[in-house]
Order: C-alpha cells, then structure tokens, then sequence
C-alpha cells in the first residue's frame, strides 16, 4: 500500500518542498512509514492513550497537521509518531489526516526539519536536539562509532544501556576548556567540537570507560561533576594546556592518567561524597582537592615521587 504523492507544483510548494494534503490512512499504509534513526523512543502514556479515545469519537480524525519526509522513494514519519500510534490504538481499520510531505535530498536535512519542527512546538530535550543533529554533525558521528557507551536515552538504565548522556559528555569536554570549569551551552558545545577537540574527547572518554566501566558502583563518577574536573584535569595534565597563572605544571602519559581514573572508584569516601553534589562554586572547589589529592596518591605509589598538581584560584574557594 503506497500513499498517493502530488510532488510540488505551485511556486510556493517548490520553494518549500512540501506538499499538504488529507489523507485517509490505513493500517498497511503507516505500517510502511518507516522510523527515522534520529526520532525519539515512541512512549505509551497518558497523553497517547487520552489522544487515541479523542480519535475514537471522532470516527478517526488525527488531530493536527503530520509530516512526513519522502527520501530515495521511502517515506518516514518526521513529526507525529505519537498521533499515529494513537489511532493504531483504537483499531479503527480507516483514519483521516492533513499530511505534509517533505522532499529531502539526505537524512541530514530531514533531521534538521524535525529539530525545527519540534523546537517550536515542544521544548526538546539536550539530547533529543543531538539526536536531530547526528546525521549532519561528523563530530557526533565519530563520537557514536567510538564510544558506544554514549547515547542520548535509557542512561544507565539497563546493564547494556548507555552509562553517560551525549549532553552531559559534550558539555563537560568543551566546558573544562575554559579556566574555570562549568559545563557549556549545548549548542555553544556542539560548533566549538572540531576535529581537534573531537578526537581528545575520545580519547579521554575512552580512558574514563577503562577505568570505571559499567559498574553500578561507578555511576556516580559519570556525574557532570566528576566528569568536568576530570576533563579539566586531562587537558593540563595529558593535553599542556597552561593555565593562565600556571604556565609549569606535571606531565601526565595516559597510561598514568588511567591509572589515577581507577584510583576515583577505588575511593569509597569519594563515591559517598558526590552523593548530592553538583558543578557549583560550593561543590567544585572541594571536590577538586579530593580528586587532586586521589591522582597525587596514586601517582606517588606508582613512582615513588611526589607531584606538584595544578592549584587554580577557584579550588580554594
């Protein structure tokens, strides 16, 4: 069963690339609607079930305008899952609904309209603007091929789920650039990850997953918290990048950097005391001498030597 398609025709439709028409669906028609890989996980709630008792009453009538993108000859639902997934609730065998059809020349532009389309209706989520954005954004891409602990829903949720948020990770690596630590705009996070900062998130991620893992134990050391100020940390100590009033500080290989990571979980106090905790000036500072004083440790035990880590004006707040 296919859809009957009018490509655009008017001027107006040309500029647009979209067609709208009302259309009477069936079954076998959504059915070959296919899933876009940046569309958020389809949830049975409330508010589904509340929409599909609306569509009940009114002899199958989708509420709203739905869109969906045509590529290379297969359509996919852009915006509207929801409300089909209501009507395939009442198992009305007909339904009614005003579709726009959308041409896209690659996924990247079909995911671009549906961050567009879903940021002026709903507020998204960090991760869901991610999500939209992976398809066009090479970074994102090598970023999700590399780490496939890192993913934008279910975090830590089952034992195969992802252990950290794409949000939280790219907030925090471009966030620890700065002086002082504090995540970063989304957004702001996102353009200023290039090749450059791209490959040194992966490779300190990396680090940070050979030492924690999946471990229940370890979920708190995935917080933005811990994360930042090991970001920070990997930047001055691996990456030499000066502090401004700092310009001679140790030199860490990353092999010494892991080992001061696993040193983190081995640390029960430290586990406890990140219960509550957030990147605020009155949990960043303390937390800071507690990590500074566990990768000092582990470093001497490992060397016999001590170690002169780097004492920023805002870790004596």
């Amino acid at each position: 069963m296919s859809m009957k398609i009018i490509k655009p025709s008017s001027t107006s439709e040309k500029q647009t690339r979209t067609t709208v028409d009302t259309v009477e669906l069936s079954q076998k028609l959504v059915a070959s609607w296919k899933s876009p890989p940046f569309q958020r996980d389809l949830k049975i709630n409330a508010k589904v079930i509340a929409v599909s008792e609306e569509i009940r009453h009114s002899g199958g009538v989708i509420p709203g305008i739905l869109t969906v993108g045509v590529l290379d000859s297969e359509t996919y639902v852009v915006d509207g899952q929801h409300r089909l997934a209501a009507w395939l609730q009442t198992g009305l065998p007909t339904g009614y609904a005003d579709v726009r059809t959308h041409w896209f020349e690659s996924l990247g532009d079909m995911a671009n309209e549906f961050v567009r389309l879903n940021s002026s209706l709903v507020k998204l989520r960090p991760d869901d603007i991610l999500r939209g954005f992976e398809p066009s954004t090479i970074s994102l891409q090598r970023i999700r091929r590399k780490c496939n602990f890192i993913g934008y829903d279910m975090v830590r949720r089952s034992e195969k789920a992802p252990v950290l948020s794409m949000s939280v990770f790219i907030r925090t690596w471009m966030g620890s650039k700065t002086d002082v630590p504090a995540p970063a705009n989304t957004t702001v996070a996102l353009n200023s990850l290039d090749e450059t900062e791209t490959t040194a998130a992966i490779e300190f991620i990396g680090l940070c997953f050979e030492a924690w893992r999946r471990d229940p134990e370890n979920s708190r050391l995935w917080s933005s918290l811990n994360l930042i100020l090991c970001s920070w940390l990997y930047r001055r100590l691996v990456l030499g990048e000066k502090i401004s009033s700092q310009s001679r500080i140790a030199k860490f290989t990353k092999e010494e950097f892991r080992k001061c990571l696993m040193s983190l979980s081995a640390d029960p106090m430290y586990l406890d005391y990140l219960v509550g905790r957030n990147v605020s000036d009155r949990d960043r500072a303390p937390s800071y001498q507690r990590v500074k004083t566990i990768f000092q440790h582990r470093y001497f035990t490992e060397t016999n030597k001590k170690i002169q880590l780097p004492m920023p004006t805002w870790s004596h707040q």
